[in-house]
């Protein structure tokens, strides 16, 4: 073998041994890429159906209580229009089926400053059974973002139209307007508040000495006993009425003195009723107006007769001496 030949011999062992060693390190990083990532994990599926799924994508990680445990095959409108759903396929290591459970509940969360988005899952509980390959999923509607800038948006505009208002308000005291800023702005609120003070304490120091009324009716023991005197009279009242003693007692525990009011009411309503009919002589008085006018023409008349009567006397009373 000539030196030519030794040398492109050594020259294909080199490549070949490079290749070798490529291959060595792809297949060493596909084993180790695998094991973290689960792809040569053994695993099932799970089904979800969201209403929302603010920009979920397929690839995107499956977190069991906050460890990775799988990663979204598929983010898919429901074959059923009136459903009006997004199914969720997720594919999740075997090994912690046992960990999620009927109770479990998947819901979507984001994760770092971009905002890219993962699908959490909750530990279910131990009673409950556990969730086979197809199964669905209990899951919750993430928040609405938008919305909830929108709402802030609002929140701060009012908190701004509030704000302006009591810089006004604000503005309008620190200048006495208002009945608000007189008080904190007039003098004349600090002297009258000072003469109150005095006042309360010179009535304070009187009642403590026991001068006048007031300092009587908080000192004199005589207060407390007629007013526990008056207290022990009322209620010996009140147990009287409640046995029916005395007058006021009978008529309130009495029955037929009840029923005799009741009668008596009903008699009463019953004459009021023919009087407005215009039964009987009273009836006919109250209801006959050509006879009240006739009434009235007879009072006048007789009112005439007394007037003449005391201006003329002699001429209706006539004396004759036999």
């Amino acid at each position: 073998m000539n030196r030519r030949e030794q040398q492109e011999r050594k020259h294909e062992i080199k490549v070949g041994f490079t290749i070798l060693l490529g291959l060595s390190i792809l297949v060493f990083t596909i084993l180790y890429v695998g094991q973290n990532k689960g792809v040569l994990r053994p695993r099932y599926r799970l089904h979800c159906m969201m209403s929302r799924v603010n920009g979920l994508q397929s690839g995107a990680p499956v977190q069991l209580a906050g460890v990775r445990v799988g990663s979204v095959i598929s983010v898919e409108f429901s074959p059923s229009y009136e459903d009006r759903k997004i199914e969720v396929i997720l594919e999740i290591d075997k090994v912690v089926q046992p960990r999620i459970r009927q109770d479990s509940e998947a819901y979507i969360g984001t994760m770092g400053l971009l905002g890219d988005k993962y699908v959490g899952i909750s530990m279910g509980s131990m009673a409950l059974p556990v969730l086979n390959e197809g199964e669905m999923l209990t899951s919750s509607d993430p928040v609405d973002i938008e919305k909830l800038i929108d709402e802030g948006v609002d929140v701060f505009a009012a908190l701004r139209k509030t704000s302006e208002s009591l810089t006004d308000i604000t503005h309008k005291i620190d200048e006495g307007r208002g009945t608000l800023g007189m008080l904190i702005n007039d003098p004349r609120m600090y002297y009258d508040i000072d003469r109150i003070l005095l006042l309360l304490e010179s009535l304070t120091i009187k009642v403590e000495k026991g001068k006048g009324s007031m300092a009587k009716l908080f000192s004199d023991p005589r207060l407390y006993d007629e007013l526990a005197q008056t207290l022990f009279s009322t209620r010996q009242m009140v147990d009287s009425l409640r046995q029916g003693q005395g007058s006021m007692g009978q008529l309130l525990t009495d029955r037929s003195l009840y029923d005799n009011l009741t009668v008596s009411t009903e008699n009463i309503k019953s004459l009021t009723e023919r009087l407005e009919d215009g039964q009987g002589s009273m009836g006919k008085v109250l209801v006959d107006e050509q006879l009240y006018k006739q009434l009235q023409s007879v009072v006048t008349q007789l009112d005439s007769l007394v007037t003449d009567i005391k201006k003329n006397p002699k001429r209706y009373l006539k004396v004759e001496i036999f």
